[in-house]
């Protein structure tokens, strides 16, 4: 019996030993863990705020390019409004012009035309002039 007890004293200074170092192991091993534990946290709200920045980066740059485009689109749609305009305006001169010149080989117009332009008058005729400020 006294050889068994032994065996178990001789049992227990191995093991304290290897208990205290697997003791002072698993500390460590929990320090690892948590450090590792704040590590991956402190990347995974690098790469989370890393995201949110890419997306106002982009929500930004579509924001002024709808502003742009917009502008844009108004102004032009402005100008061609104004276009428009002008070409009915330059098709009724067209017109006028087209009708004037089918009268040009008639002699009514060409005496109208040079009573108009020229100031000429027909023999006994008399031209008054008025100033247009009155």
């Amino acid at each position: 019996m006294q050889e068994k007890q032994e065996q178990y004293e001789e049992y227990i200074k191995i093991e304290e030993p290897e208990q205290e170092e697997s003791g002072q192991e698993r500390i460590w091993q929990e320090e690892f863990d948590e450090r590792q534990k704040r590590r991956r946290e402190k990347i995974a709200s690098s790469r989370r705020k890393s995201k949110r920045r890419i997306l106002i980066v982009i929500l930004i740059a579509f924001v002024l390019l709808a502003t742009m485009c917009g502008r844009d689109i108004i102004r032009l749609k402005a100008e061609n409004t104004e276009l428009k305009k002008q070409q009915v305006a330059l098709e009724k001169k067209r017109d006028e012009l087209k009708e004037e010149l089918k009268n040009t080989g008639e002699s009514e117009y060409i005496r109208e035309q040079a009573r108009k332009q020229l100031k000429l008058l027909n023999p006994g005729e008399i031209l008054f002039t008025f100033d247009d400020d009155e």
